[in-house]
Parts: structure tokens; sequence; C-alpha cells
């Protein structure tokens, strides 16, 4: 009963913040209609990382080789959730999506576009919206939970 106070209580916010997306899969994990839609875990088998680094151009400093495995994606295109990787290094970044971020390792600086620094380490969790730009400083190296959501600007 608990888990259904909690989603009744943070669930609008949670699908306002996203959009809206996942409504019919939110009620379909609350009522447990069997729908046939089944939850995706993080924990189960290894999906293949996809290594990557941005742009040189982007680069800062160091070297921040990127690794994604992308646990999960909407039929649509426009969500998807998994795991993210880097090495030490200081790049541009501009999303055009709206992120969800939980850091589950290391230290990275988030700086936006006036200036502002923030820190998160393991245990924090931060959403970039779509648009933001500033630079990424991963100065410990890096594994988070991400959720990506909205149309692609």
């Amino acid at each position: 009963m608990e888990i259904a106070r909690l989603l009744h209580t943070f669930g609008g916010p949670l699908l306002a913040l996203f959009g809206g997306i996942g409504a019919r899969s939110m009620g379909t994990l609350v009522t447990g209609m069997g729908s046939g839609v089944r939850t995706v875990d993080f924990a189960g088998s290894p999906r293949p990382c996809k290594p990557y680094r941005p742009d040189p151009g982007r680069i800062v400093s160091g070297d921040p080789a990127q690794t994604v495995s992308v646990a999960y994606q909407s039929d649509d295109g426009l969500f998807s959730a998994g795991t993210w990787t880097c090495q030490p290094g200081k790049w541009h970044i501009e999303f055009a999506q709206n992120e969800f971020v939980h850091i589950l390792e290391g230290v990275v600086v988030v700086t936006d576009g006036d200036g502002l620094a923030k820190t998160y380490r393991a245990g924090d969790a931060f959403v970039s919206p779509a648009g933001f730009s500033g630079t990424w400083d991963v100065r410990e190296p890096v594994r988070k939970y991400f959720t990506l959501g909205g149309p692609p600007g």
C-alpha cells in the first residue's frame, strides 16, 4: 500500500517532469493488469556498450572516453534509459532532450552557461533540461543511470 501511496503522491510530478511519458505503463505497474508489458531490469544480463568520445572540438581537457549501454528505448524513440560511464575529462555539452541522471560512482562538476558549478557524487540525482548547455568535468570515473525523454531538439 505504501508503494501505491508514493506513486499517487509523486506520480503526477514525475509524469509532468517527463511530459506524461509512461502514463499508461505506470498504470499497468500499479494495477498489475496483464497487458504483456514487462519491466526492464538494469541488473539483468549485460547489454553491449558502445564506446565513444565527445567531438574533439568540444573537449577542454583530459580524455573523456565514454560508454553507453541502452537498457530500454520506447517504440517511438522519445524515451530511453540505460547506464553510462566516463573517464576523467572536461567537455562542452548541449542537451537536446531532458535527461534524468543518478550518479552511481564517481564525481562530476556540471557548470551551466552562466558559470554556476554544481558537484555531483555517488548517490546524487539531478535533471538537465533540454536546452541546457555548459560543461561536464568528470573528476573521478563516473557511472550513472540515465533516462532521456522528449522530442530531440
